[in-house]
């Protein structure tokens, strides 16, 4: 077995590894519920309630569609930002270590 093929099965083998996965999916699963009821509820208010979509915001032509729509993508730009946030200062430095444990 060569040396990465040790270093990998060690930190698979170790215990704050898998406290790592556990984490990481924690999180992940948050960011997708998150981001399913964000576009969910956008879909159906635009299938079940299209006149109000339709209509303007305000005395702007912008409409109330248009405007979720926007507001949806920078919901997706936000999660994204924040879940890139925790992972560098959460996750990284928790693999580090491990892997600094086992080499």
């Amino acid at each position: 077995m060569s040396t990465s093929e040790q270093v990998v099965a060690s930190v698979l083998r170790h215990p704050r590894y898998q406290e790592l996965l556990a984490r990481r999916g924690r999180t992940s699963l948050v960011f997708f519920t998150i981001t399913w009821i964000i576009y969910a509820g956008y879909i159906l208010t635009l299938a079940f309630l299209p006149d109000v979509m339709g209509q303007p915001v305000g005395n702007l032509t912008l409409s109330y569609g248009v405007l979720g729509a926007v507001l949806v993508c920078i919901s997706a730009v936000v999660l994204i930002s924040l879940y890139v946030y925790i992972s560098n200062k959460v996750f990284d430095p928790m693999l580090a270590a491990i892997l600094k444990d086992v080499q």
